[in-house]
């Protein structure tokens, strides 16, 4: 995706930034649902890459990037997860 104007880049960082927020969001939800506590820097990377994944892509990527980045998320942080 090529952006040309300074106004579309400013807007794809909004969109970024709010897709981060609901996307932090989630994810503490979720941890506080399975009584587990979120280890430190596990969010931001799990949003980063999240949003990475979602970046120029449509609404049906939106599960393909939850998982991916899901599992990224495990692969770094799940031994800190089992010992909580």
């Amino acid at each position: 995706m090529l952006i040309t104007t300074s106004g579309s880049l400013a807007k794809a960082s909004d969109d970024s930034e709010e897709i981060k927020k609901f996307c932090m969001a989630s994810v503490s939800a979720a941890m506080s649902q399975a009584g587990l506590t979120l280890p430190e820097g596990m969010g931001d990377f799990t949003c980063s890459c999240f949003t990475k994944e979602m970046n120029g892509k449509g609404i049906a990527s939106i599960l393909q990037a939850q998982k991916f980045c899901k599992e990224r998320a495990n692969e770094k942080y799940g031994p800190l997860l089992q010992t909580q």
